[in-house]
Parts: structure tokens; sequence; C-alpha cells
């Protein structure tokens, strides 16, 4: 049987394929989001970083210049 393509899935995926990620490490782990095409990050909590980099979200590497 052809694996069906859920709507709920697609619209999933392009939720957090349009954020990116990142980790910092400020004493502690920090996590943070932006949408693609923002300059801003904002914080986030550890169930929505882990959430988004699991459906295929971007994880972005932290350097000094993104804060």
């Amino acid at each position: 049987m052809a694996s069906m393509i859920k709507l709920k899935d697609i619209l999933t995926e392009r939720e957090h394929n349009d954020w990116q990620y990142q980790l910092r490490d400020i004493g502690g782990p920090v996590f943070y989001r932006r949408q693609s095409d923002a300059d801003d990050w904002q914080f986030t909590n550890i169930e929505t970083f882990a959430q988004g980099l699991a459906d295929g979200a971007k994880l972005i590497p932290h350097k000094a210049k993104d804060d």
C-alpha cells in the first residue's frame, strides 16, 4: 500500500522549516529561534527547540556577530 502524505505533516514541516534554531552556552544552554527571513533571535524553550529540529528545521551555529 502506498504511503499517503497527510496535510498536517506538510503544514507542520513547512512551519518548522520557516524557523531557524540556535543553541548558545551563556552560563548554561539557552535556546533561540527566528523566522528564516528575520534578523533578530527570540528565546524559545527546549521542547520547541527539539521539536523544530526533529521536524527538519535548520540549526545555525552561534557566532558573536549574530548577537
